[in-house]
């Protein structure tokens, strides 16, 4: 029987700010930056933030200033950083009501954030939508210091939720993370479109069955 939901955040209950919007080449025009080299650097330094080692802001001026090269200038007008990546931000209403409906249902359920963000940007969107209150435990990569799909993010989300791979289901929309999951042992539902989780967890709301999705 399940008894834990490991739910991602990034393609789940919000788009995927990096990947699905306009954001990082918003950042790379305001600096006069190439859009693509800004883009891959971008997201070869996300786990630098992602895992809590270094505030969002900092790791953004550095890429600003190496794209820039060595007379450049680094990103300074940080609270136009949040608003261009809050801009960029689109809850999906139908997976947070999905969500709402299964604790209603099954409060038993251990129910756990479980997604990559920074710790600055995802404070903002709790501010802003409130996700937080959603959840059980929060085990987002930076307050767990790890970032997924490594063994050893699971390995401490499970421990923290005193829970077993065998009970949990785990909910994300990257099949790298599903299959790092399914090796462990858990269920798994691939959450392709923001419609999948409405659907996807009908089946929990009736009975103890949790669909397998891979």
């Amino acid at each position: 029987m399940i008894r834990t939901l490991f739910v991602d955040a990034g393609g789940v209950l919000f788009n995927n700010i990096n990947e699905e919007t306009g954001f990082l080449h918003e950042v790379a025009d305001r600096y006069g930056v190439n859009r693509e080299e800004l883009t891959r650097r971008a997201y070869a330094a996300a786990p630098a933030y992602e895992d809590g080692g270094r505030h969002v802001h900092q790791v953004f001026r550095q890429l600003v200033a190496d794209c820039r090269g060595p007379a450049g200038d680094v990103l300074r007008d940080t609270r136009w950083l949040d608003r261009a990546y809050m801009d960029s931000v689109r809850a999906y209403e139908d997976s947070f009501r999905a969500l709402r409906e299964l604790r209603e249902e099954r409060p038993g359920l251990t129910v756990v954030l479980t997604n990559n963000e920074a710790e600055h940007w995802d404070r903002l969107k709790n501010d802003a939508f409130g996700h937080f209150a959603m959840f059980d435990v929060l085990c987002s990569s930076w307050s767990v210091g790890r970032v997924k799909p490594a063994r050893s993010y699971f390995a401490e989300a499970l421990r923290r939720c005193r829970a077993t791979a065998a009970e949990t289901l785990l909910i994300d929309d990257r099949l790298a993370v599903l299959r790092a999951g399914a090796a462990l042992g858990m269920r798994t539902l691939h959450v392709s479109t923001p419609d999948v989780l409405a659907g996807g967890l009908g089946p929990a709301l009736h009975g103890d069955a949790l669909p397998t999705m891979l």
